[in-house]
């Protein structure tokens, strides 16, 4: 449906302001290149992966691995990025269920491994924050949107006020390798397939928890 234009008349006020409803959104960012080199090189060494049980497996679903040798740097980076994430949104502060504060925990990550034509359905994650980078990118973008307007990307489903559906997307390709992006661990989201390289797209994600002792 599309609007008719009116010429404003002479004692109309023409708007001056339009006011966004508060919503919380994504950090995204480029990882240091020191860190990005040593994830990726762990992420290739097939010897190394162990397979990681989840509530996502099935036929046709992504599969997920242990990732830990460069947890250590990787945990001080995340804790600087859920410090700038909150600098922006304020939303850690807005999670009142415990009756003092209690410091963030950055767990242990996993490794997605996705070949062609594999997916993960809707889903979320534990946790406060979530975050994903990405590691390998096999396919050309260009020839994956001729196929599937849809095709790699990244889907955040949230309710608007009017009660509908939106959708976030992040069409990701070999320009995203080495960069991260950070969201509350309860925004839905899926991966959708990609259909045209026979290699395998790469992706280290994490969640962080609330630390009780």
């Amino acid at each position: 449906m599309r609007i008719p234009t009116f010429e404003a008349q002479t004692e109309w006020v023409k708007p001056t302001e339009f006011i966004h409803v508060k919503n919380y959104g994504f950090l995204q960012t480029k990882v240091p290149a020191n860190l990005f080199t040593k994830l990726k090189k762990e992420c290739l060494n097939d010897k190394k992966l162990k397979e990681m049980k989840s509530g996502l497996s099935g036929k046709g679903v992504i599969k997920h691995f242990y990732t830990e040798e460069g947890f250590p740097e990787l945990k001080e980076y995340i804790h600087y990025c859920a410090a700038e994430y909150e600098k922006k949104f304020k939303y850690i502060e807005t999670l009142k269920f415990l009756n003092k504060n209690a410091p963030l925990l950055v767990a242990p990550p996993w490794l997605n491994v996705q070949k062609r034509y594999e997916f993960l359905p809707m889903h979320s994650h534990d946790g406060i924050l979530s975050y994903n980078i990405w590691i390998q990118i096999p396919y050309d973008i260009k020839k994956e949107v001729g196929v599937n307007g849809n095709a790699s990307t990244l889907q955040f489903v949230y309710p608007k006020v009017d009660g509908t559906m939106g959708i976030h997307k992040f069409s990701v390709s070999k320009l995203d390798e080495g960069n991260l992006i950070m969201f509350p661990s309860l925004f839905v989201h899926t991966v959708c397939p990609f259909y045209t390289s026979e290699d395998v797209r790469l992706s280290v994600a994490g969640n962080i928890l609330l630390e009780v002792k």
